[in-house]
């Protein structure tokens, strides 16, 4: 039987997941065509790649709320469709300012699907595998990113920036019926039986941890949206490669670290914690920063390969700070808590294509790299390793 089967549930979280992403996260993959249409630099492109992300971070609050009160298939449902409507918007506006405004709208329009669907997944799943199940649902993002990379730099070649942006409208518009159909709550006795499930209403936001959680994420947003925006244009720019070809390759990249997510969600349910594996991939993702840093200058043919696993890595974590903050808030607050988690991933993905590009312009690639690193670094010294995650206690004790 479909309805009702928690593994169709986790499928069709993914994939509307995928749907959102590629509307969300999709133009960094198309600057060169967004530079040649709107004539812009590459800060100014990098600007109107961040403005998705502000929409995100201005009514993401509002949408946990929803979520939280109308339930997970209305809130994705609805998002889905607004993101088509808005994504359609982009044919009929003229200059880098409406497109702006309409990139913005994007922002607005997709961003809960996220939460959504993560709090939809958490619901079907013991806490002995929430881990493995959030990491193969944040395995979308990977996905998403590849399935953007693969196809829309191929059609803004050939038919322009606009062109290119209708793909994830159509996405959108495939699985809106899908989700308004098949995405239910679990039954009155859900899976898990932990602490996450308790009908606990007092607020997680009393409490310190929930908030490391939150700084954490959002501090490893900034190499993550560093790589993923200026990688396309770095393989263009610094190494002469065609930007389909550097979007086919960096589309290859996806795979891996849609089974890194995968892997490390597996690796939290084995050691009893979420946020232990995210200290080392932020210690490790540094290393790998300031590596690729150096090599850009010196050995250049490495750069690349460093680049790729910068890539694979700087995404690595999401699906562990994600299931963290949700099992910290509690099923009552997993909404509000994961919308929230996501306002504070967009000021990083918001900003990072404007100041890194701005530092690009000024100091070139190795900086930008260079400084994402020192991101990383912050992160390893504010992620709260003492502290086991509810889920995770409660699946070795179960």
């Amino acid at each position: 039987m479909i309805v009702g089967n928690r593994w169709f549930i986790l499928c069709l979280a993914i994939v509307a997941q995928i749907a959102s992403i590629s509307a969300l996260f999709g133009v960094p993959f198309v600057i060169p065509a967004l530079r040649e249409a709107y004539g812009l630099t590459i800060a100014q492109a990098g600007t109107l790649a961040g403005l998705p992300s502000l929409g995100l971070l201005l009514t993401l609050p509002g949408w946990g709320v929803v979520i939280d009160r109308y339930g997970e298939r209305f809130t994705m449902t609805a998002s889905l469709l607004l993101t088509a409507s808005a994504l359609s918007l982009l044919a009929a506006v003229d200059g880098p300012v409406a497109a702006g405004a309409v990139l913005t709208l994007v922002g607005a329009a997709g961003g809960p699907v996220n939460a959504a669907g993560g709090r939809l997944v958490l619901g079907w799943f013991s806490a002995r595998e929430r881990g493995l199940a959030m990491g193969l649902r944040q395995a979308a993002q990977p996905l998403g990113m590849g399935l953007s990379a693969a196809l829309m730099p191929i059609i803004a070649e050939r038919h322009g920036f606009v062109a290119a942006m209708l793909l994830p409208a159509a996405l959108a518009v495939a699985m809106a019926p899908l989700v308004a159909v098949f995405a239910v709550r679990p039954g009155p006795d859900p899976r898990g039986g932990d602490a996450m499930m308790a009908a606990e209403t007092a607020s997680p936001y009393r409490h310190a941890a929930i908030w490391r959680v939150h700084g954490v994420s959002m501090l490893l947003g900034v190499p993550q949206f560093t790589v993923m925006t200026y990688a396309l244009v770095y393989l263009v720019e610094e190494h002469g490669w065609s930007a389909p070809l550097a979007g086919a390759v960096i589309a290859g990249t996806q795979v891996p670290g849609a089974l890194a997510r995968l892997g490390t969600g597996a690796w939290s349910d084995r050691v009893g914690s979420r946020l232990r594996p995210v200290r080392i991939i932020a210690a490790v993702s540094g290393a790998a920063l300031l590596l690729l840093a150096g090599a850009s200058v010196a050995v250049p043919a490495a750069a690349v390969a460093l680049l790729l696993a910068c890539l694979v890595l700087s995404m690595s974590h999401n699906g562990l700070t994600f299931t963290a903050v949700a099992e910290t808030a509690g099923l009552a607050w997993a909404g509000r808590a994961m919308a929230a988690q996501n306002s504070l991933q967009a000021v990083s993905s918001t900003l990072t294509p404007v100041l890194m590009g701005v530092v690009i312009a000024w100091q070139g690639f190795t900086s930008a790299f260079a400084a994402a690193a020192l991101f990383c670094a912050l992160a390893v010294a504010v992620v709260p390793v003492g502290r086991r995650s509810p889920g995770a206690t409660s699946a070795r004790s179960g």
